[in-house]
């Protein structure tokens, strides 16, 4: 665990992944076994350092390839690229805006990617009604975010002027008045709270696909070898039994009625 300044950056706004690893691999596979990216305009929302965004634009023409980032340092590091650095994406489809106001007409995508983003925005409903706005009809939005049910806090904690990064144990189980204490900066969902959070959007949706997945675990294939990827293996077991509901991330397929 790193003790680091209460002001920390990405304490706020979330770390970004820096890379795709195995376990954002792992997460792409689980959408394509369901949805047909070929050739689809697709937004990456929150896109952080852009390794989705990147990855997307295997699938698709890079000019069909579009982030949004809350950053604006982010968003000027993309710009600053060349286009072969760009992976062909324009720097005119890279925009700074909210994930509550994007800067997008509606009815413009047919994918709206989140990956880890739902979380650490101001207002999850206006960003849920954002999403589905700037979908076309029978546009799916796509994304991952934390589950309650998983018994480590992701994003560290506040504790007396500091900022503690690391997995803290049992956090999200605590009541909502002491988890706010220590993680003001972010959420935890339930599945029946993103359940409220689409049967409330103002953009008419059903749920296409709805289950928890477990981590990665890369971290720990990495450092210990045959063993790590024993376990690995063992716990990504999980995700195809009724304990999958203890796993880290939500993933959610919704449909732009």
């Amino acid at each position: 665990m790193k003790v680091l300044d209460e002001h920390t950056k990405f304490a706020h706004l979330g770390k970004p992944g820096t890379y795709f690893t195995k376990g954002f691999q792992r997460r792409l596979d689980k959408i394509t076994k369901i949805v047909d990216l070929k050739d689809k305009k697709i937004l990456d929302m929150g896109c952080g350092e852009g390794v989705w965004t990147f990855e997307f634009s295997k699938y698709t023409n890079p000019k069909n390839v579009f982030a949004s980032e809350y950053d604006p340092e982010q968003v000027q590091r993309f710009k600053s690229m060349s286009l072969e650095e760009r992976a062909g994406i324009p720097e005119e489809n890279f925009l700074n805006c909210p994930g509550e106001s994007l800067a997008f007409e509606d009815n413009t995508f047919d994918i709206v990617f989140h990956n880890e983003v739902l979380e650490h925005v101001q207002d999850d409903q206006k960003t849920i009604n954002e999403c589905l706005r700037v979908l076309k009809p029978d546009g799916l939005m796509i994304f991952f975010t934390p589950n309650t049910l998983w018994p480590f806090e992701q994003h560290g904690m506040f504790f007396r002027g500091k900022y503690y990064w690391g997995n803290i144990p049992f956090l999200p189980y605590m009541p909502n008045f002491i988890y706010k204490k220590f993680a003001p900066h972010v959420r935890n969902y339930g599945s029946w709270t993103i359940n409220k959070l689409l049967r409330s959007s103002s953009v008419a949706n059903e749920t296409v696909y709805f289950t928890q997945i477990f981590s990665g675990f890369d971290g720990l294939a990495r450092k210990f070898g045959l063993i790590g990827r024993g376990i690995q293996k063992f716990v990504h077991f999980f995700d195809k039994t009724p304990l999958h509901i203890f796993g880290i991330s939500h993933f959610v397929i919704v449909r732009k009625l």
